[in-house]
Order: C-alpha cells, then structure tokens, then sequence
C-alpha cells in the first residue's frame, strides 16, 4: 500500500468521524488538509465515489448541507 493509499485511507476515517459527530468545523480541517496533501481531484474521488456508500442517508443530508454552506465568499476557499 503506498503513502498516499494510506493517507487516503485515514482522511476518510477522519471525514466520517467527523460527520458523525456532526462536527462541521473538523470536516473542514480534515477536508482543507486533504485537498493541501493529496489535492483536489483525489479528495473529490473520495467524498464522491467512496464515501458516499459507507453513509446514511441522514448522513449523507448532513453532508449535503455542509458543501452547500462552504462558499469561497465567505473565507472557505479549498481549491
């Protein structure tokens, strides 16, 4: 397994905890540090075709909600 596999592997376990705990600021930190390590269009995979099957659907709303409130505007610039 490599590095980036692992590293990978880990931010998805931290972006379900977070959600779990409906702690939006952790998902951000983990989103944000993501995107700086693996960059964008692997941390899109991930949100995208992974972790999409391990929520629930309240989860899934949840999340949902959460994309629809990071607006570049308001200082939460990921790219």
């Amino acid at each position: 397994m490599t590095h980036d596999t692992r590293i990978a592997l880990f931010l998805l376990g931290e972006l379900i905890y977070a959600l779990r705990a409906n702690d939006s600021d952790a998902f951000r930190q983990w989103l944000s540090g993501g995107v700086e390590d693996l960059g964008e269009p692997v941390v899109t995979e991930l949100l995208m075709e992974w972790m999409s099957t391990l929520l629930s659907v309240d989860e899934k709303d949840r999340l949902s909600a959460w994309h629809r409130c990071l607006d570049p505007c308001r200082g939460h610039d990921f790219a």
